[in-house]
């Protein structure tokens, strides 16, 4: 059932889809999260321990650029294309993610290190603080 077919779903759906956005997507249906709705779900003490939520978070306080150099990697999965998304060279953002991926003890060129950042990047973003 989609949540269009029940306006009482779709207006519980709207909040959780309002978490999962950020500046370069404000925009989120709910319905396109699929299982990334779940992690809205877990409990934020357990998303605080996590070491590498707590890493994200330890970025984001002392490295905003670097921040972005991740998300932007994470949303595309591609040097290159996040290269050009942040108007750098690749080999810039090529430097920024071997020196992230030393930081938060991540392989970010493999693709389970990827999907590791990407979590933990969103359940980072979730935190209400």
């Amino acid at each position: 059932m989609l949540a269009t077919d029940s306006p009482s779903r779709s207006w519980r759906q709207a909040p959780t889809a309002l978490r999962f956005t950020t500046p370069r997507q404000p925009v989120v249906h709910h319905d396109d999260l699929g299982a990334l709705a779940l992690l809205a779900e877990i409990p934020q003490n357990a998303s605080r321990d996590n070491t590498d939520v707590t890493a994200i978070a330890a970025l984001a306080s002392g490295h905003p650029e670097d921040l972005e150099t991740l998300d932007a990697y994470c949303a595309t999965g591609s040097l290159r294309r996040a290269a050009d998304l942040l108007h750098l060279h690749h080999s810039s953002v090529a430097r920024r993610l071997e020196q992230l991926g030393k930081t938060l003890d991540i392989e970010l060129t493999e693709p389970t290190g990827l999907i590791r950042a990407r979590l933990a990047l969103t359940a980072w973003r979730l935190l209400d603080d």
